[in-house]
């Protein structure tokens, strides 16, 4: 054999294992630092994971292989669901808790 290339593929999925456990990880910290509150903590604790394993699901309906690419796309994929589950829970405790607007957003009240 002149070339083993399943120590790299090994090592790659390792680290993206790795970066999707720190970026779980990272969400529910945040969240449960900015807005203590135990509710906005574990539902984010909660849709990323179910959205990670909703994915390898259809990954292994659809009878698809997992290759440096795929998984280069899921990292990617995963930091979109974290930022907009820390946008939605924002607005949500926001919205619910009866803050202001930010200076800048929405429409300019006549007086």
């Amino acid at each position: 054999m002149l070339s083993d290339r399943t120590q790299t593929i090994r090592a790659s999925i390792k680290d993206v294992q790795n970066s999707l456990l720190i970026a779980v990880a990272l969400v529910v910290m945040v969240i449960f630092i900015f807005l203590r509150s135990f509710w906005a903590t574990i539902i984010p604790a909660i849709t990323v994971p179910l959205a990670l394993v909703g994915t390898f699901a259809i990954l292994y309906v659809l009878n698809y292989s997992l290759d440096n690419l795929s998984l280069m796309g899921l990292t990617i994929a995963v930091g979109f669901v974290v930022d907009d589950a820390v946008v939605v829970i924002e607005n949500i405790v926001r919205h619910i808790g009866g803050r202001p607007e930010p200076h800048g957003g929405g429409a300019q009240r006549s007086r």
